[in-house]
């Protein structure tokens, strides 16, 4: 029965601290996105996937560029969710994962805001998270 406890609060510490860092990581993201987008490649991994809308690519340097081309945006997150991932199976070097998905709306120059969610896959790497895997989906 101790066993079982001590596992419980582990996965409640676990998750507790996974909320937080998702919670730093979104102001961090949304914010380089929105205002430094020259900047966010440095946040994702050499070898990130990401799927936007069901359009994939893979590496940050695609990813960057295809950012790039984007309108300038503006991002407002309502909802989030993470999710501790048990340590190697990401990445056998990676010893801290988290699966997180918020939920938000957003708008780019010249349109109305959408609703959009956006699960991200990160890894602590040297003490800061990198995306290992990005989905984007509008909602609309």
């Amino acid at each position: 029965l101790d066993a079982m406890v001590t596992t419980a609060e582990d996965i409640r510490t676990l998750s507790s601290q996974a909320t937080l860092a998702a919670e730093e990581f979104s102001k961090l993201y949304y914010e380089t996105f929105d205002k430094r987008r020259q900047a966010i490649s440095k946040i994702y991994q050499d070898k990130a996937n990401l799927v936007w809308n069901g359009h994939i690519l893979s590496g940050s340097e695609a990813i960057f560029k295809f950012f790039d081309g984007l309108p300038q945006s503006e991002h407002v997150v309502e909802g989030m969710d993470t999710q501790p991932i048990a340590a190697g199976t990401v990445n056998d070097e990676v010893s801290n994962s988290i699966v997180v998905t918020f939920l938000g709306k957003v708008k780019f120059k010249g349109s109305d805001f959408k609703v959009f969610t956006q699960t991200f896959i990160l890894c602590s790497q040297e003490n800061k998270w990198k995306i290992v895997s990005d989905k984007f989906r509008f909602m609309e």
